[in-house]
């Protein structure tokens, strides 16, 4: 669809009084919540009587619904970290609170976590892609790093995982990938200190998984375009790489030229 490749500027902020009122709407979020792109969930409930928790675990962020989010005809968003138009310290910061309150990690672990006496332990276990990677997720690859893109996820994340399969394991060489759980994720655990949030490495990138971020090439240091929460193939990711380098997209070029619809931001004099 066309709108899919319009970008679309969105701000994605927690306030301290929403943050406040995850606690309150944990029990009401799972009933209201609306079905996402490439959402998934595993299999593998969460067991009642079991006091070590160790299902794994779904990657897509509930959060409260004051958060912008994007809409599934508008997946990417810009963002600014200096002015912290998506990296607010307190998305990062109040996760654990997310998690103590069942909605940062729907599935697994964060059931668990609702209940301060229940013990996680969800060993850090690296995924191992195993799917062979086509000429153009190679090639897409190569653009991504030239370019300075990163992957965020954590190693529990389905539809992160999905991500890499879908790239292949050729491909996947080339990502610069941020674990943002390389210590596991861990509550009242013999041996292990409690680990419920993101490492800090991942402060301001943790809204939902996958999370592509790729910096501007004109903007200014901290400036960055992205897609979050989303499963996305090669030529997808290729128009990433285009936004970020200030190419626009143009759809009479799109319908009447058979070209991707993409040309240099550059006006004409």
């Amino acid at each position: 669809m066309i709108a899919e490749t319009i970008m679309h500027n969105t701000s994605v902020h927690a306030s301290a009084a929403s943050r406040s009122a995850l606690a309150q709407h944990s029990a009401a979020s799972a009933g209201r919540a609306q079905p996402r792109p490439y959402r998934t969930r595993s299999s593998t409930g969460a067991s009642k009587k079991n006091d070590v928790e160790t299902a794994p675990m779904d990657c897509d962020v509930q959060m409260d619904r004051s958060v912008s989010m994007n809409e599934p005809e508008s997946p990417s968003y810009h963002m600014n970290r200096r002015s912290s138009l998506f990296g607010v310290s307190g998305v990062a910061a109040g996760l654990a609170t997310v998690v103590a309150a069942n909605i940062s990690l729907p599935v697994g672990p964060a059931r668990a976590a609702a209940d301060p006496n229940k013990v996680v332990a969800v060993p850090y276990t690296p995924y191992q892609v195993t799917s062979d990677s086509s000429a153009e997720s190679i090639e897409v690859a190569k653009q991504l790093k030239a370019a300075g893109a990163r992957l965020y996820g954590a190693f529990w994340c389905e539809n992160c995982n999905k991500q890499k399969e879908l790239l292949g394991k050729q491909a996947m060489e080339y990502v610069d990938y941020v674990e943002c759980f390389p210590n596991g994720v861990y509550q009242n655990s013999p041996g292990h200190d409690d680990v419920t949030k993101p490492d800090a490495i991942c402060t301001g990138y943790t809204s939902a998984w996958p999370l592509w971020v790729v910096p501007k090439q004109d903007g200014e240091p901290g400036d960055e375009i992205g897609i979050q929460g989303q499963i996305k193939k090669p030529k997808e990711l290729q128009r990433l790489v285009k936004e970020a380098a200030g190419q626009k997209f143009d759809a009479v070029k799109y319908l009447t030229s058979g070209s991707d619809g993409y040309e240099t931001g550059v006006e004409s004099k």
